[in-house]
């Protein structure tokens, strides 16, 4: 029937609609370490769950293992190109490592090298840990005329790939699940529909191949358009009344520093390496959570009760899926399990299932 919004001065309004299209991006704010904007809260999830729409492989995050790691300088990827044309990783001791982690080395599957970075940045023992990525001894002409782009965005950091050792660590950067839909954007709840980075339409499976997001959201986007605008038009009615505007100001107090520890909670416990005793403290330490952020009041409080929701949906489904699978890794289920879990997870209120395919 329409959504509630808070417009740019913090005044609630309504507006009504006889369709709602979410086109929010996933849910990459979860984590202290993303290359997704700061807008990326989770809140096309919390409003579908909200309004009682199924959820989706909400366990399936992929970690991209090649972001740029300095203090002050945004998570922006460097892709797995330059680890194709002959970039080495190395670590802190400048050592290449992957040999030891796949037989392709650094060409092996992203999630793959996210986990191999990650167990190498643990055993160094650094306050701040990271690993090089070396495009020194590649022609350098050739380095820059390939990827003239990622030339152009380290040097504005006074980073030449050409020249100097890349400092980078995973991040995460894309939600696989999302809001359950069928092929052309449908969700369960009648006139609610969800595409893209928000979506889970089954494109991608338990792993995202480079550029397929974006043919998703050509592809969806278009057939859920089509869906919305030749659908009958229900009767949307006439807006709710409009709720009255806060006075003096609305104060959510000390939300950045509760998003910050979901954040770091989730890195460390939900991120690339997976355990049960570390999902389990998790989930805890979110529902002891859950009642300092049950009435915001402004726009950052409301992103971070979103931002609590779609980590708290996150650890609960990973919890379910006992094996690895994907961008989904546990320690304690190292191995696929088809026989049990080559089907869909489906989140509906606090209860985790899954169907088959």
């Amino acid at each position: 029937m329409g959504v509630s919004v808070l417009d740019d001065k913090g005044v609630p309004r309504n507006v009504a609609c006889s369709a709602v299209l979410l086109a929010s991006a996933g849910c990459g704010q979860i984590y202290s370490n993303t290359t997704n904007p700061e807008w990326a809260t989770g809140d096309g999830i919390a409003l579908a769950f909200h309004a009682g729409a199924e959820l989706g492989d909400m366990e399936f995050v992929q970690f991209h293992p090649t972001a740029i790691y300095m203090k002050k300088v945004p998570r922006f990827v460097l892709p797995e190109s330059l680890r194709a044309d002959g970039g080495y990783l190395r670590n802190l001791e400048l050592d290449r490592f992957m040999g030891k982690y796949h037989p392709l080395a650094e060409r092996a599957p992203r999630d793959v090298v996210a986990r191999a970075i990650a167990h190498e940045m643990e055993v160094s023992r650094a306050k701040d840990p990271f690993v090089y990525l070396d495009l020194t001894h590649l022609n350098a002409g050739k380095v820059q005329k390939r990827f003239p782009r990622v030339y152009g965005a380290c040097m504005a950091y006074n980073v030449d790939i050409t020249e100097d050792l890349i400092p980078v660590r995973p991040a995460a950067q894309y939600t696989l699940g999302g809001v359950r839909t069928d092929l052309d954007g449908k969700t369960n709840v009648g006139g609610l529909y969800a595409v893209a980075g928000v979506a889970a339409n089954g494109a991608h499976g338990a792993n995202c191949l480079p550029s397929n997001t974006v043919l998703e959201a050509l592809v969806y986007g278009a057939r859920a358009a089509k869906s919305m605008s030749s659908a009958p038009r229900a009767h949307s009615g006439s807006a709710p009344e409009q709720q009255a505007a806060y006075s003096n100001g609305p104060v959510d107090a000390g939300m950045e520093e509760l998003i910050g520890q979901i954040q770091t909670l989730m890195w460390s416990e939900v991120g690339i390496v997976r355990t049960r005793m570390g999902m389990q403290k998790a989930i805890k330490a979110l529902e002891e959570t859950t009642p300092k952020l049950s009435h915001p009041k402004t726009r950052r409080g409301h992103e971070a009760a979103n931002i609590h929701l779609a980590a708290l949906l996150v650890a609960r489904s990973a919890l379910a899926r006992e094996e690895s699978r994907g961008a989904h890794y546990r320690m304690d289920y190292p191995d696929r399990d088809d026989k049990r879990f080559l089907k869909h997870s489906v989140v509906r209120g606090e209860k985790v299932a899954f169907l088959p395919q």
